[in-house]
């Protein structure tokens, strides 16, 4: 039975350094006044944005995670005490954009590529939206069509809400590949807290460090493997029997 792996995106397949660049460029000297450089408000906006995204959804209140980057990078940088006033809508317009333009992980076209190679369908589940997921791996010269993507835009629910994997579960059964219980579905995310929900819904999980940089077993749990890179992570999924 064919093996698969659904990868988490933002973070996972796509790193920052475009976002945080674009920060630096539009607000370096007044984020200098403010004794704060751009990667730290990246990610004080970022990690806040994906919590008011969930909450929103908890609360049954869904919002695309885009309008909540958009319309929530304002107050971030007032946490941080740049005032509101210093920031302005083509500032916005530009982060966003960049946000969009994220560059792959070093390594991601192999790893997608020696998986597939080694007969294993490769899917993403992602809480970004559909048409801009499909860009990044796009304008990465990956393959990847809506077949093989999962949005939480269609569901109307964020991660780690457990009906995201389940649905995810359920979309590799119609695809013929075997049963969730049989040990040949992995999920694979650089976010402690995108797995334990994985692992809840049946997944074989595979954390990657280069995000949060510790996975914080004593909160998360153990998860089925652990890698430092995309190539680390084909090896070891490759000796996957």
């Amino acid at each position: 039975m064919t093996h698969s792996a659904c990868f988490d995106v933002i973070g996972t397949c796509f790193d920052f350094t475009v976002p945080i660049k674009a920060i630096h460029e539009r607000l370096g000297p007044k984020l200098s006044t403010a004794n704060v450089d751009a990667k730290t408000l990246f990610f004080s906006w970022f990690y806040a944005a994906q919590r008011d995204f969930t909450y929103v959804s908890l609360a049954h209140e869904y919002k695309p995670i885009a309008e909540v980057l958009k319309f929530t990078f304002k107050r971030a940088c007032r946490v941080v005490d740049l005032p509101a006033d210093a920031v302005t809508e083509e500032d916005v317009t530009a982060i966003m954009k960049a946000f969009k333009s994220m560059t792959p992980r070093d390594g991601l076209k192999k790893c997608f590529g020696g998986l597939r190679e080694a007969g294993w369908d490769v899917y993403a589940v992602t809480n970004g939206g559909v048409e801009t997921t499909l860009a990044y791996y796009h304008n990465a010269n990956i393959e990847l069509d809506e077949k093989h993507l999962l949005s939480c835009d269609d569901l109307k629910v964020a991660k780690p809400d457990v009906k995201v994997y389940e649905n995810a579960q359920n979309h590799l059964s119609k695809q013929g590949l075997g049963t969730k219980d049989d040990g040949k579905r992995w999920f694979v995310a650089a976010h402690a807290w995108d797995l334990i929900a994985a692992r809840k819904a049946g997944f074989k999980t595979a954390y990657l460090g280069f995000e949060e940089h510790d996975p914080v077993t004593e909160v998360f749990g153990d998860f089925d493997m652990y890698a430092a890179s995309m190539e680390e992570l084909l090896g070891k999924l490759e000796q996957v029997g």
